[in-house]
């Protein structure tokens, strides 16, 4: 994990409007407890849709606020 966000921070060093963070727990309560209004999440293969647009609207159930991308 520390790796991962090392390799981010990078990638956005100088960006003031990304934040790169990791947390334990669901994603809706960090999006709640920081204000966050939108999710970025990656696909690896064609096969990951399904799993991430379930897991979008899952998302958008727990708190209608935050848009997943």
């Amino acid at each position: 994990m520390e790796e991962r966000v090392e390799l981010i921070r990078k990638v956005f060093k100088g960006n003031r409007r990304v934040t790169v963070d990791s947390w334990e727990g669901l994603i809706m309560d960090y999006a709640r407890k920081h204000k966050v209004h939108g999710v970025i999440r990656g696909l690896r293969a064609a096969s990951d849709f399904e799993f991430e647009f379930m897991m979008a609207a899952m998302n958008r159930n727990l708190n209608p606020n935050v848009e997943t991308f």
